[in-house]
Parts: C-alpha cells; sequence; structure tokens
C-alpha cells in the first residue's frame, strides 16, 4: 500500500471557506443541521485513504491471483451468465486528489432516505461546490466509477443489485471463518491479517480493510473487519 501526502494539521479558518458558509435560503433546521454536524467533523482527523500499487502488484504476478476475486459473474438458476461486475476491481483502483473543504462539505450536508428505490434522484441529497445537490443511488455509483453507465442500463442490474450482499449472513461464525483461512483460534487481541495463510486471502484482506474501513496504523483484524473479510466467501462461491 502506498499512502499519500496527507494534511494532518488543517488551517483553523477552514470554515471560514464559502463553501462551508451554508446560505440563508435554507430553513433554519437545514442549517443548524449542517452546522452542527459540520462541528463534529472539525473534531476528526481527515485522513486520505491509502492507495494500491498495481504496477508492482502486475509485475510480482499478485494482481493475476487475486483478480479473479475482484470480479463477480451474476447467473441465473440455471448457470446461464447474466451480468459480470468489475466493481470490486475499479473500487480498489479508486486513486484522486482530496480536498478537506469538499469533504467536510459533502459529509456535513449528505443525506440518504434508503427507503427510495435505487433509481429516485432524490434519495441522496447533499451540498458540493456551494450547489445543492441530489443523485439516486445508482448515480452515485456511477459517478464514483465502481460502475459505468452501460452496465447500469442493463435488463439484468437491478437483479444483480438486488442479489448482492448487503449484511453479513445469518450463518456466517467469525471463529469458523478464522480457523478455515488461518488454522488457528480466533483471538480479537491478538488476530493479525499476516496470520492468513494464503498469499491472496491476505492481500484481499489488505484491500477491503485499509480501503473500507480503514484500519491505518494497525495490523489487527477485529470482529468488525472480519465481518468484511466474509467477503472472501462471496467472492470464493462467485
Amino acid at each position: 500500500m502506498a499512502r499519500r501526502a496527507q494534511r494532518t494539521n488543517p488551517p483553523k479558518d477552514v470554515t471560514d471557506h464559502r463553501f462551508l458558509q451554508f446560505p440563508q435560503t435554507l430553513s433554519d433546521a437545514t442549517r443548524a443541521r449542517y452546522s452542527t454536524n459540520l462541528s463534529l467533523l472539525l473534531t476528526k482527523e481527515i485522513d486520505i485513504a491509502p492507495s494500491f500499487d498495481w504496477e508492482l502488484a502486475t509485475r510480482t504476478g499478485l494482481a493475476a491471483l487475486i483478480q479473479e476475486f475482484l470480479q463477480y459473474t451474476h447467473s441465473d438458476a440455471s448457470g446461464v451468465e447474466l451480468f459480470v461486475c468489475q466493481g470490486w476491481a475499479r473500487l480498489f483502483r479508486i486513486q484522486e486528489p482530496v480536498y478537506r473543504e469538499f469533504l467536510l462539505e459533502f459529509y456535513a450536508t449528505v443525506s440518504y432516505d434508503p427507503r427510495k428505490s435505487l433509481n429516485d434522484r432524490t434519495a441522496f441529497v447533499f451540498r458540493l461546490g456551494g450547489v445543492s445537490r441530489e443523485c439516486s443511488v445508482i448515480e452515485l455509483a456511477t459517478r464514483v466509477g465502481i460502475y459505468t453507465a452501460d452496465e447500469t442500463r442493463s435488463v439484468h442490474f437491478p437483479t444483480f443489485l438486488a442479489d448482492c450482499l448487503t449484511e453479513r449472513p445469518e450463518d456466517y461464525n467469525e471463529n469458523t471463518f478464522w480457523v478455515e483461512i488461518t488454522g488457528g483460534i480466533y483471538t480479537p487481541s491478538t488476530a493479525r491479517g499476516g496470520m492468513i495463510r494464503s498469499t491472496t486471502y491476505r492481500m484481499l484482506h489488505r484491500l477491503i480493510s485499509m480501503s473500507l474501513t480503514h484500519h491505518k496504523n494497525s495490523e489487527r483484524v477485529p470482529s468488525t473487519d472480519l465481518s468484511s473479510s466474509s467477503s472472501f466467501q462471496f467472492f470464493s462461491n462467485s
């Protein structure tokens, strides 16, 4: 993992930026909510997620080892291929500039209504660049580069999304899974990613934990991270 430069000591006058001066045209309740969220965010460090050196991984052969795990083929009951998802591979290749002011503005103002459909353009509401914006779940996924517009227009795309794992499977047991991938007993205080026996699985663990849960300074594997690692089961079954 290659760490990009990050600003750990933001300027004290960051709230003077015009994007963080929420306009008077907003309702009092909305402005109060945005300001409260911003005040909380300013007490936290905004860390730039580490990027993955795909060129090095390709030269060493590791990219080829994990590539098949980063692709999911959605098939019907008879096994006919309907849709091939490249979302994981694209997600782990995102390496874009990060601007603190934009992050603060977005996270202070964003709201999401899970009751709305994936195509509902009012599902996500937020401000960015001083402008109020809204988009659907699918639009957000295409804008950040996880899916392409052509993929989202596929007749099989809605079914693919509906069948995706969105929470930990009921039959998942972290202790059993840890035995399977390490051969040892899972003890949260001593669990380390380096204990995973498979080089491929160790790489996948690094991609998931560093890119999504962002455990930046530790190789420890807490139970919450292990539940993310249940994606290994999902990958290996696909």
